[in-house]
């Protein structure tokens, strides 16, 4: 089984990393090889949405080698729109929009491509929405539903919009949605886990608990890839 771990940062995953390597049986650049036949080759994206459908356009596309994955997890911080969500949660995204993508109104309402008359075609739904496969709703985390934005929400004005237009959006992330079109168009499995580092709210990083949600994305992120092992 090949399985693609990718993160925007080195950061946000470095202990699963650092662990994976200590128990694989080779490596051989990003790809570690374990003693059951699992490959688990590791890609850090960079951040955004631009990095983040390069990165995986390129390892789609061949420039990675080695095929496609069967499955992809991509693992990484993000702030909770949805304030029932703790800080340290971590959840598993089984829905992804592009809150940026479009245009705006006179009145400053978001227009999605959709409401403009450019619907963007599989693999969206009917409203503009990327969903993973059912399969995944078993896994041990809370389900949420993602909204990736090129700019994060740092202003009551932006939040106040994004949510009037996307009301059901609980996790803001500046890559997921690129990650799960990357995914769906190749026929590969997406997995997106996110821990809770913040809400959105008007920018205060002195809020922020990027620390306990790295150590709480990697305790999660383990008890997946740990269970191919």
């Amino acid at each position: 089984m090949k399985i693609l771990l990718l993160s925007a940062t080195v950061f946000e995953i470095e202990p699963t990393v650092n662990k994976l390597r200590a128990r694989a049986e080779s490596e051989s650049g990003n790809v570690l090889t374990f003693s059951n036949g699992v490959e688990i080759e590791v890609l850090f994206t960079g951040v955004g949405l631009t990095a983040t459908a390069y990165a995986l356009g390129h390892r789609f596309g061949g420039g990675g080698g080695g095929g496609l994955p069967t499955l992809a997890i991509q693992a990484g911080v993000g702030g909770a729109i949805d304030r029932k969500l703790p800080l340290g949660q971590v959840v598993r995204i089984s829905s992804e929009t592009f809150g940026d993508l479009g245009a705006e109104a006179q009145d400053g309402r978001l227009l999605n491509l959709s409401d403009i008359g450019l619907h963007p075609g599989l693999p969206f739904d009917k409203s503009g929405v990327l969903r993973a496969p059912a399969g995944l709703a078993s896994l041990p985390f809370p389900e949420c539903a993602g909204l990736s934005v090129n700019q994060v929400s740092g202003t009551k004005e932006t939040i106040a919009r994004r949510r009037h237009r996307f009301p059901e959006a609980q996790v803001e992330s500046m890559e997921g949605a690129a990650f799960f079109y990357a995914c769906l168009q190749n026929g590969v499995e997406p997995l997106q886990l996110r821990a809770i580092s913040n809400y959105v709210e008007p920018r205060n990083r002195d809020n922020w608990r990027m620390r306990e949600a790295v150590t709480a994305l990697n305790e999660g992120l383990w008890r997946v890839v740990g269970a191919f092992l």
